[in-house]
């Protein structure tokens, strides 16, 4: 939870401590949809980045994170940018880009726009709030391979949270990657995530078996959720 008054630094909550522990240290940071530019003014507050862009694409939450980047003193090193996407962001402002709270879609959307991030040396940041397997399934598709998967609970909901590259050789293609990407089941929050995973893939059987015209598809989940139901 997030708590803000002028004496004491607000603390971030599991989600977006998730993120923030896969920032890079000194980066030049972007965080997109930043809503109350939390992320950045707790990264740069806690020595961890000198320079960010809290970039939204709606005025009402742009105000909002201008407001508290005044609160926290940090106007110098946090410039709040009304960006759809990384549109208005230039490739020598951003070494990491937080892509958090949206869907999986979206973000691949924003993705597809800047062709600046096929480039090794940006690290992508990135928290699906829906859609996660075509997320993973485009990043694949288009070179980028993910280096860091951590899952996180945070109140009654669990998240995934992937740090993620352009490195072409090293696309993932796994048979469950798209499922559950690169997560083990070494965590609880991890086998939440992946027992999550399963009911929704047990739905998704029972509809097709009860629908009886995609027995393949059916048979072909069941094995899929078996194998996740192995790692917990």
């Amino acid at each position: 939870m997030l708590f803000l008054n002028k004496k004491k630094l607000f603390q971030l909550d599991n989600r977006l401590q998730l993120c923030a522990s896969m920032v890079r240290n000194d980066c030049k940071l972007a965080d997109i949809g930043t809503d109350h530019a939390y992320l950045p003014i707790w990264l740069v507050k806690n020595g961890i980045i000198k320079k960010a862009i809290a970039a939204d694409v709606n005025l009402g939450p742009l105000q909002k994170a201008a407001f508290h980047i005044r609160r926290y003193s940090v106007v110098e090193q946090v410039d709040a940018r009304l960006s759809d996407g990384l549109e208005l962001i230039f490739p020598n402002e951003a070494d990491d880009i937080v892509i958090a709270g949206m869907g999986g879609e979206l973000i691949s959307s924003i993705i597809e726009k800047a062709i600046w991030l096929k480039d090794n040396n940006k690290h992508l940041i990135l928290q699906p709030m829906t859609s996660e397997p075509e997320l993973r399934s485009y990043l694949s598709q288009n070179g980028f391979s993910i280096k860091q998967e951590q899952a996180v609970k945070n109140g009654e909901h669990i998240y995934t949270v992937m740090q993620a590259e352009y490195d072409p050789k090293y696309v993932q293609t796994d048979v469950l990657f798209p499922y559950i990407g690169i997560l083990k089941g070494n965590t609880p929050d991890n086998r939440a995530y992946i027992k999550r995973k399963c009911d929704c893939l047990q739905k998704r059987v029972n509809g097709l078996r009860q629908g009886g015209d995609n027995d393949n598809e059916a048979n072909r989940l069941a094995e899929i959720i078996q194998r996740l139901k192995d790692m917990l």
